[in-house]
Parts: C-alpha cells; structure tokens; sequence
C-alpha cells in the first residue's frame, strides 16, 4: 500500500470514528445537562455583577463577559477532556479498542478520529455559548465588544490544548479508573495551585524571617510560574487579560504556544497509543 492511499485509509477511518463520536456526544443527555449548569453559573455570575453596578450608580465595564465566559469555557472543556479520558480508556478496558484495532484502524486513525469528534463538539458549544451571551447582553442592555470575539478565539485553541491533555491521559493508561484518577488530580492540583496562589497574594507577611505565608507565596510562585508556561488554564487567562490591556503580541503568542503544546500532546498520544498497545 502506498503512502497516499494509506494516509486516505486512516481519514476515512478516522472521520468514521469521528461521526460515531460524535453522535454519541450529542445525542446523550450530559452534553446539555453541562451546557445548560455552564451556562446558568455565568448568567449567575452577570447578575451579580449588574446588581452591584445598579446599587453603586456604576457604567459597566468593558469587560463585563470575561469572567463569567471564562467559567463557562473553562467547565466545558474540562467536561469534553474527561469524556474523551473516559471514552478512550473504557474501549480498552472493555476490549473494544482491540477489536476495532483488527479492522483498518490504527493508531493514527483512532488518536485522530477521537479528538476530533470531542473538538466539533466543543466548537458548536462556542457557537451555542455565543447566542446565549448575545440574548443575554440584548435583555441586560449591554453591548457586547470586540474583544469578547478575541477571547472566544482564544478558549478555542485553549480548549483544543485541554482536549489534548485529556486524549494523552487516556491513550497511556490501564484502566478507566488509573485515567479518571491522573486526569482529575491533574486538573484539580492546576486549578487548586493557581487559587492558592491568587489568594496568598492578597495576604500580607507578618515578619520576612521563618513566616510560613511568605514561604508559602515563594513556593507557589514557583509553581506558577511553571504553570504559565504549561496550563491551558493559565494560558486562557493570561492570554485574556494582556489582550484586555492592547498587548495583542502576548496574545498571539498564547495563540502560538496553545496550538504547539496541542500539536505535541496528539503526536504523544499517537506515540502513547503504539507503545501502550490497545490491550488492557
């Protein structure tokens, strides 16, 4: 078999993989079980940020829909990572990865068709996420701006990074059980760290010689600043913030390093996968 006709076998397989994914995503109930929570907290999070710009005689701020679309996004991708983290390691768990394995399936095909399916639905919940902001910016009086486009932008290849993640996870471990663990610690650490973090912060040092705060902001500064360079999380809100300040080369830069760790996680699980085997 040539190189072309075997690279238009492993689309074909994996586009396959793709709509069967996919369907599943989305006609199951979760899906719309976690839009509809996604979408409440933030619609939660707006009232509470007009009812305190309507008791204080405020204008609202430019940024009105950052943070609540960030929560949004954020828990809408963590969904989809560990959907793809349990979908793959439950076909293997079951055996069903090995048979299909027997097929035309491989482990580019199977990589590929698995992210994908994941990704289409997370860029249709943006789509969806975009029409509730819009009806809700409409009934509030507020006008959406321009950079609410950018950071949508930006949850898109922050999203397509988390996705990633959660395909490597699953690709590399033994059960349901070992992906779910690792994937879920990993998450909750990155975020656990980067609110303890924000809130050390906040606090002051009685004394700068064996004070426990202050050794506890060093260390988790360190730690942060590994998680700058690592988190998808970080990087959606860093890459909002420098673009809410005009510094649009540090956003494009986010833009950048969110597309090559998303690029390097899908060859890992590619590799992962070869070297794992589709065996429990």
């Amino acid at each position: 078999m040539s190189d072309t006709s075997k690279i238009y076998k492993q689309i074909q397989t994996a586009m396959t993989i793709h709509r069967r994914d996919f369907r599943i995503a989305v006609f199951g109930p979760i899906i719309y079980i976690m839009s509809t929570i996604s979408i409440t907290i933030g619609i939660v999070i707006i009232r509470n940020y007009l009812s305190y710009i309507e008791s204080n005689g405020l204008y609202p701020m430019p940024d009105l829909f950052s943070f609540p679309y960030r929560w949004v996004i954020i828990l809408t991708g963590v969904y989809l990572a560990f959907s793809a983290v349990v979908a793959i390691a439950r076909e293997r768990e079951s055996g069903a990865m090995e048979l299909l394995f027997y097929g035309p399936v491989d482990n580019v095909s199977y990589v590929i068709g698995k992210y994908s399916a994941q990704l289409t639905v997370y860029c249709l919940l943006i789509i969806l996420y975009l029409v509730c902001f819009f009806i809700i910016s409409n009934i509030a009086g507020v006008q959406i701006p321009a950079s609410f486009f950018m950071m949508m932008l930006l949850s898109l290849f922050t999203g397509a990074y988390l996705i990633s993640v959660g395909v490597f996870v699953s690709t590399i471990s033994k059960s349901v059980r070992s992906a779910t663990l690792v994937f879920l610690t990993l998450i909750a650490s990155t975020l656990l760290i980067q609110a303890s973090q924000a809130w050390l912060s906040n606090v002051a040092p009685e004394s700068d010689y064996y004070n426990p705060v202050l050794l506890l902001q060093q260390l988790l500064g360190w730690v942060q600043v590994v998680l700058t360079w690592l988190s998808p999380f970080s990087y959606l809100n860093y890459g909002v913030n420098e673009m809410l300040r005009g510094n649009m080369i540090a956003f494009l830069r986010v833009l950048g390093l969110s597309f090559v760790f998303c690029m390097t996680f899908i060859v890992s699980s590619i590799i992962g996968l070869k070297i794992r085997g589709v065996r429990q």
